[in-house]
């Protein structure tokens, strides 16, 4: 059910014709509360100013999908595009840059929606259609994907948090990591590209260094994309998926390395070992080979090794089971 003042609803009864807008309110991890909204211009409501997108301003556009309500359990959710060119900036960064460098993680999005038989009339209050947290980003040229889902994706949370497996429990640089991801990030300048390689002779670390790890575009046709490295060596970073065009010698970016979460990449690439999360001797789980000929326990092959193997009477698997 849906709150509304008394005025607003006075309001919806009583008008012919309203003119309608969407408010958006993004409250970011570090606690910083960005405003804006769909109208021709900027609106003050309640107090807050949420700023209209124009030509030659750096405000971005924003528009949304449906909102999918349900009953229950199940996840609602909503898709918010953020819309932008070169000129566009949010905290001093292109929405695309901004996005890839984590400004969307864990934002919490607030829509209300603005009726109004004028813009310049903001008595009546407005009616919230959907609040969330952003669960999934996606950035690519002029546009930011923001999948926001209801508070009930918390459910969806794995349990127990960690898991007795080799590889690290942790993701590298996220809080149980420790490591600073500015420290280990590494900017430089294209020397030559293709649509899948980025070639930069001043990259002297290791083999494989950059693998698992991503480059973000900073400058050039490709400004704000991110990509995967999926291999590395003598200065050439091999991307997992192509660029939508080559970038041109002098386009700048920033690379960070990528982590298998193995113990031995903890320790000697990163020296971390205080912080792994893994357990590199919990035992493999037992291999069973089909092999010729079963063992046999009786003549009869029931249930268990008989001279027909595996089954239940007489016909079944005739196989031998080696542990290895």
């Amino acid at each position: 059910m849906k709150t509304i003042s008394a005025d607003f609803r006075t309001m919806l009864r009583s008008s012919q014709a309203l003119m309608v807008a969407d408010l958006y309110t993004i409250t970011l991890l570090a606690g910083t509360v960005l405003r804006y909204t769909d109208a021709p211009q900027d609106l003050t409501v309640n107090g807050h100013t949420y700023l209209a997108a124009g030509e030659a301003n750096t405000v971005p556009g924003f528009q949304r999908g449906p909102i999918r309500l349900a009953i229950g359990l199940q996840v609602e959710s909503l898709e918010v595009d953020v819309l932008y060119d070169s000129d566009t900036r949010i905290q001093g960064l292109t929405p695309g840059a901004f996005a890839n460098a984590g400004g969307f993680d864990g934002a919490r999005v607030q829509v209300d929606k603005f009726l109004t038989p004028s813009l310049t009339d903001a008595t009546r209050g407005t009616v919230n259609l959907f609040t969330g947290v952003v669960s999934d980003v996606s950035a690519g040229s002029g546009k930011v994907n923001l999948n926001v889902s209801s508070d009930l994706v918390y459910l969806n949370a794995a349990f127990p948090k960690n898991y007795y497996l080799p590889q690290c429990n942790h993701a590298l640089f996220d809080a149980g990591c420790g490591l600073s991801k500015a420290i280990f990030a590494v900017s430089g300048a294209v020397d030559s590209s293709t649509a899948t390689t980025i070639t930069d002779a001043s990259l002297t670390q290791a083999s494989g260094y950059f693998a698992l790890g991503y480059v973000v575009i900073t400058s050039g046709v490709n400004a704000g994309l991110t990509r995967m490295v999926r291999d590395f060596g003598g200065g050439v970073m091999t991307l997992l998926y192509p660029l939508p065009a080559a970038c041109a010698a002098g386009d700048t970016y920033t690379a960070y390395p990528g982590c298998d979460k193995t113990q031995a990449t903890c320790g000697s690439k990163f020296a971390n070992l205080g912080r792994f999360r893994g357990f590199p001797r919990v035992p493999t789980p037992e291999v069973i080979e089909l092999g010729g000929s079963a063992p046999q326990s009786g003549n009869n092959g029931g249930a268990g090794l008989g001279s027909g193997g595996i089954g239940r009477g007489p016909g079944g698997q005739k196989n031998r089971f080696d542990q290895l």
